[in-house]
């Protein structure tokens, strides 16, 4: 019979996924959760002249700027393993 561990052990996906305030260092879908906000949301982090920036609210944000929680990379679906 199996028994699972009782260690609790992430995958690499999900530790990327762990919510830091150190900015993106390069381009991706994130999740995003501002000072202000109480949910995450998605965003897409490109660069722009140069610099990583995300469209936030109404226009191109230096990510460097954006204060809040970061989880990410999101990896694509079609990129995941399979189950």
């Amino acid at each position: 019979m199996f028994q699972p561990s009782k260690i609790n052990q992430s995958s690499q996906s999900e530790a990327k996924l762990r919510g830091t305030i150190e900015s993106p260092t390069k381009p991706g879908v994130y999740w995003f959760q501002s000072e202000t906000m109480s949910t995450a949301m998605m965003v897409e982090v490109r660069v722009t002249n140069g610099q990583l920036t995300a469209w936030w609210p109404n226009q191109d944000e230096p990510v460097a700027k954006m204060k809040g929680q970061w989880r990410g990379p999101i990896t694509p679906f079609d990129e995941r393993e399979t189950r």
